[in-house]
């Protein structure tokens, strides 16, 4: 059930409805994997789920059911992975890995993809910045979002000026 909504579960002629009564006048509906796979703590699901609601509503998707996961991960699988997708033999911050299913937007569905961001590089980079690691966090996991939609700032500086007004419009409303 998602935080915040109270779902009722119909059985009619076979058919499955979904009733949501939520407190929020917004249809926002983003099915999030979260996974922390390091051992430090951090901030969980309900705090993600908050960014991303914001990012949704930023950029007028609250009509779209949504689905992504967000991985926390350490140095050695963010290194694994940079090095294996982009052949950069180094620690990133964040990488986005978005799906091309197509299939599903037939049925309201846009499967976005996968967020990995790599914890101890966040935590390092809130200190070396003196800011608090949610917001840290949350600026990675916006940049990843926007990656997924397709948004990139290496391509292009006009790709690259719009990325990061998106992205500051995002988090100043968090």
């Amino acid at each position: 059930m998602h935080r915040g909504c109270k779902v009722l579960l119909k059985q009619s002629g076979g058919l499955c409805f979904f009733m949501i009564k939520s407190l929020i006048f917004l249809k926002i509906m983003l099915d999030l994997v979260f996974k922390n796979y390091t051992t430090q703590k951090s901030p969980g699901e309900k705090f993600f789920r908050a960014v991303l609601d914001v990012g949704i509503k930023e950029l007028e998707m609250k009509d779209k059911n949504i689905e992504l996961s967000v991985n926390l991960v350490g140095e050695a699988k963010i290194k694994e992975l940079n090095n294996k997708y982009r052949n950069k033999k180094e620690v990133t911050d964040v990488l986005s890995f978005p799906l091309e299913e197509a299939g599903f937007k037939k049925y309201g569905i846009l499967p976005l993809g996968d967020i990995f961001i790599c914890l101890p590089f966040a935590v390092k980079e809130s200190e070396r910045q003196k800011i608090s690691l949610e917001k840290e966090l949350s600026w990675l996991t916006v940049h990843g979002f926007l990656h997924l939609l397709g948004y990139d700032h290496e391509k292009s500086v006009n790709g690259k000026k719009k990325m990061f007004q998106l992205e500051n419009k995002i988090l100043s409303k968090i």
